[in-house]
């Protein structure tokens, strides 16, 4: 009997031995174009995400219908806080004047503007392109968005790896960060 448990526990441990290391991933910045602006403290909301891409794997659209997760490749941190912290860096660089803090973040001050980003889509397709579909809501000192727009935003990934296609993610993020800096600019112009 005691010979069948150590040869049993020598199994299970020899499986594990192999299994295969996990690789994390994380968006990083992308620099884009400096867009003028008075002086502002910049509230950015948490990202909305859908459900589906609220988890530590990788998804991947297999067909319209199907998703599949990567087993061993996953983000290195919260998808919603890594969109969040990405953006608040894109946009700190566009707008050189403001100071773009996260709500979820250790600094809270009151903001004169207040910017809102629900994402719909974040994915690499089954075609392979990385798509970015969003919506973006710009609050000034009212209550009432200054300007609400929707992005739709692709780009094919050097390759099918998961680091070209998380490179790709970055770079719609940077895009998008391109879109919403204007918004801003403009919102802060027409508040008193």
């Amino acid at each position: 009997m005691t010979r069948v448990v150590a040869w049993f526990l020598a199994v299970l441990l020899a499986g594990c031995a192999h299994s295969p290391d996990q690789t994390f991933f994380a968006l990083s910045a992308q620099s884009g174009p400096s867009v003028p602006s008075r002086p502002l403290k910049v509230e950015l909301r948490r990202a909305g995400l859908p459900g589906y891409l609220d988890r530590p794997h990788i998804v991947r659209r297999a067909t319209a219908e199907r998703l599949e997760l990567s087993g061993d490749e996953r983000w290195g941190a919260p998808l919603d806080e890594m969109v969040g912290a990405t953006l608040a860096e894109n946009l700190s660089q566009r707008l050189p004047n403001c100071v773009v803090f996260s709500d979820s973040g250790a600094i809270s001050a009151t903001a004169d503007v207040r910017l809102e980003v629900q994402l719909f889509r974040f994915e690499r397709t089954a075609d392979g392109e990385a798509v970015l579909v969003a919506e973006v809501a710009v609050h000034s000192t009212n209550d009432k968005p200054d300007a609400i727009q929707r992005f739709a935003l692709h780009e094919k990934p050097a390759s099918g790896r998961t680091a070209d296609v998380v490179t790709s993610f970055s770079h719609l993020l940077g895009a998008l960060s391109d879109g919403i800096a204007p918004l801003i600019a403009r919102a802060a112009a027409a508040a008193p």
